[in-house]
């Protein structure tokens, strides 16, 4: 049986647990995966936390998420080790569509970009991707609610292997995820040029709890479905007890700083990031926050 592989290039705080579960569950013949390899932990509460970790460290390791050495190795030029990486990824994903009798698989993960898109590159002779997008500014204040390790899953924006290369010296921490969108952003626009991707498309986080848009997108994948009546928004930061993701005044000036920052031969990056400032800029005062 011939396979259809499905990437997203995300960010990450865009989604992709919406995705995932409406995927999963009105889906036929397709098997999706949310930042494989996942770990389920068997031991109950705090004990289910150490085991996670555990396991990470030396089991479901973090390189075969795309962390870690993917990322060091992305960083330099090392794409010999990630095509042995994306091997390992693929001989379990083509046995996990074997055993589900599917012919498609979707990857929903913000660490395809990070580094593993290189190797999967070289091995899959055609394939797909869907950029999951989220208002950049949105995205920035998600980042910021949740208090993330940006070099966990990040380059540095000063790493030669970006696409842009920006002195992160003097940034504010909301302005490494503006970087990280933008750089997001970069790279989708250059994986699509590849000879392997036979379709490209652009999702946007806030149509995610529209059924026809969700319906529209697998249509163009592909993809076998039965009919979705409702939809429901994941809120990760909200059920891990975090802030409500909500664009304050002072994000702003943020980004129109950061815009000044950007080189002006990135102009559609410039247009897309002033298109977010226009927007937030026209939200009624009583949305903005001054906190």
């Amino acid at each position: 049986m011939s396979y259809n592989y499905i990437f997203t290039v995300t960010t990450g705080r865009s989604g992709q647990e919406t995705l995932y579960k409406t995927i999963k569950k009105y889906t036929l013949a397709c098997f999706c995966e949310f930042e494989p390899p996942n770990i389920n932990p068997i031991l109950p509460s705090f004990l289910g936390e150490i085991e996670k970790k555990i396991r990470r460290k030396f089991l479901e390791k973090n390189e075969l998420l795309g962390r870690g050495k993917v990322i060091t190795a992305f960083e330099n030029g090392e794409v010999n080790y990630i095509k042995n990486i994306a091997s390992r990824r693929l001989k379990s994903i083509n046995t996990n569509l074997a055993k589900a009798n599917a012919n498609y698989y979707f990857d929903i993960s913000k660490f395809y970009a990070r580094g593993l898109h290189l190797g999967f590159n070289e091995l899959i002779g055609s394939y797909s991707l869907v950029f999951l997008v989220r208002d950049p500014l949105l995205n920035m204040r998600s980042f910021i609610n949740r208090n993330k390790i940006f070099e966990l899953d990040n380059s540095l924006p000063s790493a030669k292997s970006n696409i842009l290369i920006m002195n992160e010296k003097n940034f504010s921490k909301e302005e490494y995820y503006l970087w990280s969108w933008s750089e997001i952003f970069l790279r989708f626009k250059e994986m699509e040029k590849s000879k392997q991707v036979k379709k490209s498309l652009v999702f946007k986080t806030e149509d995610l709890d529209s059924p026809r848009k969700i319906e529209l997108l697998l249509s163009d994948l592909g993809i076998q479905y039965m009919n979705i009546e409702e939809v429901k928004k994941v809120n990760t930061n909200v059920c891990a007890g975090n802030k409500k993701t909500i664009v304050k005044k002072k994000d702003l000036g943020i980004l129109k700083n950061f815009i000044l920052k950007v080189p002006d031969t990135y102009k559609e990056l410039k247009n897309e990031l002033t298109a977010s400032l226009k927007k937030n800029e026209d939200l009624n005062e009583s949305l903005l926050s001054d906190n």
